[in-house]
């Protein structure tokens, strides 16, 4: 099996040395810490090999919730949208290979860096923000058609879905669907014990009035009608485990699913037999 996880930032090294220490010294100010650490995403380089991506696009500038949103696309205007959501610490051109083979369907391709991501403004952000920004597309550019995630940005497009947005097709790539799990991975990243996911649970239903399950995608795609739904996974994604697709299938009534091996987390995003796949699916489930 390949090693297919990303690099860590030194930040995330710092913090995974600290955090342990500060949790054993001072649980609250640790706990706040981890608070705000879960809202506070990563910003990596662009690589080269999305350039002509980003220089290829129609770019503009949106303002959501007082921050500046970049927006991309390319194929004609007017044409049926197909939304591209990036996932935690992603940004929009890490779809580069998504773009030609949509545009070829007819499609006009739409992207963004959310809020506190690639270009966009802000240090910290949330799933309801990005929702936020999705609604503000589809407000400004038209219904959208297909909905495609990875990551974070599938649980963003359920939870829209879930809020009234008009879609019938979604499309999540190496999403994270079970609580538990997302709570895990993050304190294992910042090497915290479990009473902090304890903590950040009662954060959650603090700071917001919900369980934190309520906003996991096996939840969310309950309370959905949605038509279509494909989800795809690597088995060897070694930041969410592929047993989070098997899950989301099982929730999810009217779903296909994809398991792959060798890509991980984010390499999925450049493999031709996934995105055959996806465009065969947007064929078959065409509005």
């Amino acid at each position: 099996m390949k090693n297919t996880q990303l690099k860590e930032p030194f930040p995330i090294k710092a913090i995974r040395w600290t955090y342990p220490k500060l949790e054993t010294i001072a649980p609250p100010l640790a706990h706040k810490v981890a608070w705000n650490l879960f809202f506070s995403p990563f910003r990596f380089k662009k690589p080269q090999r999305e350039e002509h991506a980003y220089q290829s696009a129609r770019s503009s500038w949106i303002t959501v919730n007082n921050k500046k949103v970049r927006v991309f696309e390319w194929g004609e205007k007017g044409a049926p949208i197909a939304l591209l959501v990036h996932g935690w610490s992603g940004r929009a051109t890490q779809f580069y290979m998504f773009i030609a083979p949509l545009v070829a369907e007819g499609y006009r391709v739409i992207a963004f860096d959310a809020p506190a991501h690639g270009d966009s403004e802000g240090k910290q952000t949330h799933i309801a923000e990005f929702a936020d920004v999705i609604f503000h597309l589809e407000k400004t550019k038209g219904k959208i058609n297909i909905g495609i995630g990875h990551s974070f940005g599938g649980i963003s497009l359920l939870y829209a879905k879930k809020e009234g947005l008009d879609l019938n097709t979604i499309i999540m790539i190496s999403s994270p669907t079970i609580g538990e799990d997302i709570l895990t991975g993050f304190r294992k990243k910042i090497n915290a014990s479990a009473k902090t996911s304890e903590a950040m649970r009662k954060m959650v239903q603090t700071n917001f009035h919900l369980d934190f399950e309520d906003i996991t995608a096996c939840e969310l795609v309950k309370k959905t009608d949605l038509k279509n739904h494909l989800i795809i996974h690597d088995k060897d994604d070694l930041e969410v485990p592929y047993q989070n697709a098997e899950a989301l299938k099982k929730a999810s009534k009217n779903s296909k699913l994809l398991l792959t091996s060798g890509l991980g987390h984010t390499r999925i995003l450049r493999d031709q037999s996934v995105l055959d796949t996806i465009i065969n699916f947007i064929d078959l489930n065409k509005d």
